[in-house]
């Protein structure tokens, strides 16, 4: 558990909580730890979740499913992120999508009413709750945004100028190549034929997952040309 314990004190869930104090919490808490293969389901459309998660190891993706049976992905949570929290606590029903782990992982589930009776009792946790869920909702904001482009290079500029801090030009990606085709809701051969091209013309450079913006205003001005 004191690896566990670890993992939480870097959740924004338990920000500004000490090791101590979320020992306490969960003594409290109705939770339990599960484990789950690649590809197992860990929440399906046709359920009504009654947890939220917490990843303590591995990585999960949610997943929109289409009435066409096409799916897109629309977010992918790692080590010490939460997810769950609009599937558990909407009072609507939402039936297209699966919580999916994309490798081994581990999963805390807490259950809805621990949240409830527990954690928002306590100011700091209910505000970072409230804040982990805000910045949820700007995620998927930024997942409809990206769809409103219709070329692939404006997807890829799109994704790149998101993933970008201030003042920095290097691009930590949290997933493959492959993945990151997925979430563009492209090809992979066609994600990797436009960054082909955006390294000829001196945009960026990539080694492995690291990329590096040359030309931020180029990628700007993918975005404008519409």
């Amino acid at each position: 558990m004191e690896n566990h314990i670890n993992i939480l004190s870097y959740c924004p869930l338990f920000k500004n909580k000490s090791k101590n104090e979320i020992t306490d919490i969960l003594s409290k808490t109705k939770y339990k730890i599960t484990t789950y293969h690649k590809n197992d389901f860990i929440f399906r459309a046709d359920e009504s979740p009654i947890y939220i998660g917490i990843v303590l190891s591995g990585s999960i993706e949610v997943q929109n499913n289409l009435k066409s049976g096409k799916y897109f992905n629309i977010l992918y949570k790692n080590r010490g992120e939460v997810f769950g929290g609009a599937l558990a606590f909407s009072d609507i029903p939402i039936s297209q999508f699966d919580v999916i782990a994309k490798t081994y992982c581990e999963i805390m589930l807490i259950s809805r009413q621990s949240v409830l009776d527990v954690l928002f009792k306590d100011s700091i946790i209910a505000y970072n709750i409230m804040n982990t869920f805000a910045k949820s909702v700007m995620k998927l904001n930024k997942k409809v945004e990206l769809f409103s482009y219709s070329s692939i290079k404006q997807k890829i500029a799109y994704s790149l100028l998101c993933n970008l801090k201030p003042d920095e030009n290097i691009i930590n990606l949290p997933y493959s190549k492959k993945a990151w085709a997925e979430h563009l809701n492209v090809s992979r051969s066609s994600l990797s034929r436009e960054l082909k091209y955006l390294i000829d013309k001196g945009t960026i450079k990539i080694n492995n997952k690291q990329i590096q913006v040359l030309k931020k205003e180029q990628l700007e001005y993918i975005l404008d040309d519409i």
